[in-house]
């Protein structure tokens, strides 16, 4: 067979099409509908040490801040999702709990602060980790005695735990429902007074408008790196399984990511053989600074922490008891002191950069409250009391918030104002800094 008569066999009709002739190589799918998907139940769930096994069986040694979000954050079995965790028949207490005058005192800061900027209306209140509510249900007893109407004012509340926003809806709200899931919410309310109440998983959705952020121990459970210096440089501690299948502390051979990404100066400066960082507090410490910044407002962060001095603080607390954070993982709650001075350099205005906060504090708590005319409020408290056994617990929870021994000291307070407000902050000073130099 010549090349022609090859030529015109490819040519005919029939050949060509069963040649050229393409067959589906997919097969189309019915995607399911999110508004039907649900979680597992939670007797079908894995256990918080199954995935824990599982996950350093298929990758190896996890990272604190990997063990830290697996057992705070498991949709079904993580800490924070599956039950109440604050109060006394919880595993620790919050300020708030411990005194009415706590958030009163913090609501007066933020009104007074927003009077050297103008009228601060309409305004957004968003609270970072709201716990049971109590110190949103404090701020409101306030911002109704400075006459703010439902119209002017919004609650926006950061959290990720469906059985908290439950439990902060039944405080704060008359009528609260489950959002569609087009919508950035995840659930929205309503107050007594007619006030709207939204609830997020991420600040990134929460409407960038003039707000009051409030961080009240927030930053002290979002997931850090541990790393010791060695005589081999610096190197990440990790969590890995024994020979009883149980969870243990080991250092990594070589450098990790983490190292070569995060122990820079001046984090690794002087002679420090211990340093904890936590990513995700830098980057939300940059994200308010940037709203308060770009479109106003303040920040107000209260939690236990200190300013670069310490090395190890990763601890557990279970039924008010500090005990071994890798002991009966996903039944006590996780923690590490917050370390303002990286707070402080994520924030901070730099030279060069734009939309970055004036930055004040950290302040001890004890100089906050008391700067704050604390003093005087605890002493209308006592005058309004019905007998002298509320006024002895009065007392007591003041003392225990400014007791250095207690609260006092350990925990810290740090502001964030708008870049613009340099000039009036230098004749006006932030009320409860008092004393500060304009950063």
């Amino acid at each position: 067979m010549n090349i022609r008569n090859t030529y015109r066999i490819f040519n005919r009709p029939t050949l060509l099409s069963m040649m050229c002739r393409r067959e589906k190589g997919y097969k189309i799918v019915k995607r399911p509908d999110p508004k039907t998907l649900r979680m597992p139940s939670i007797a079908d769930a894995p256990s918080i040490m199954d995935i824990l096994k599982e996950k350093i069986r298929l990758n190896g040694p996890l990272t604190v801040a990997e063990y830290m979000h697996i057992v705070i954050t498991n949709p079904t079995e993580g800490y924070y999702m599956k039950k109440e965790v604050i109060g006394q028949s919880g595993d620790f207490v919050t300020s708030p709990e411990i005194s009415q005058l706590f958030g009163e005192v913090l609501a007066i800061w933020f009104y007074s602060e927003t009077q050297k900027m103008g009228s601060g209306k309409p305004l957004q209140i968003v609270e970072l980790g709201p716990g049971n509510g109590t110190l949103m249900v404090d701020f409101l007893r306030v911002l109704n005695k400075f006459k703010y109407k439902s119209n002017e004012l919004s609650i926006h509340l950061v959290e990720i735990s469906k059985t908290m926003q439950l439990l902060q809806a039944g405080r704060l709200c008359v009528s609260h429902k489950e959002s569609d899931i087009e919508l950035p919410y995840d659930r929205e309310g309503e107050t007594v007074s007619g006030i709207k109440v939204y609830w997020y998983n991420d600040l990134k959705k929460v409407p960038e408008n003039f707000s009051w952020y409030i961080a009240h121990e927030f930053f002290d459970v979002l997931p850090i790196h541990k790393f010791e210096k060695t005589d081999k440089g610096w190197r990440e501690l990790l969590i890995d399984l024994d020979e009883n299948q149980k969870p243990y502390y080991r250092i990594s051979g070589e450098e990790t990511q983490s190292v070569k990404m995060l122990v820079r100066p001046p984090l690794d400066a002087g002679d420090r053989t211990e340093l904890e960082v936590s990513p995700r507090s830098l980057g939300i410490a940059r994200q308010l600074a940037e709203r308060v910044d770009q479109f106003g407002g303040l920040a107000l962060i209260a939690d236990y922490g200190h300013e670069g001095e310490k090395g190890d603080t990763f601890r557990a607390f279970h039924k008010h008891q500090v005990v071994d954070p890798l002991e009966n993982p996903g039944e006590s709650d996780l923690t590490a002191d917050v370390d303002f001075s990286q707070l402080r350099v994520a924030a901070s205005r730099a030279p060069g950069r734009d939309n970055y906060a004036i930055v004040m504090g950290p302040v001890l708590q004890k100089d906050f409250l008391e700067r704050m005319q604390g003093l005087a409020r605890l002493e209308v408290l006592l005058n309004n009391a019905k007998n002298e056994e509320d006024k002895e617990k009065l007392t007591a929870s003041y003392n225990m918030l400014i007791d250095p021994q207690k609260m006092g000291e350990r925990f810290k307070f740090m502001a964030f104002y708008p870049s613009t407000m340099a000039d009036i902050l230098e004749k006006h000073p932030p009320v409860g800094f008092a004393n500060l130099t304009v950063k």
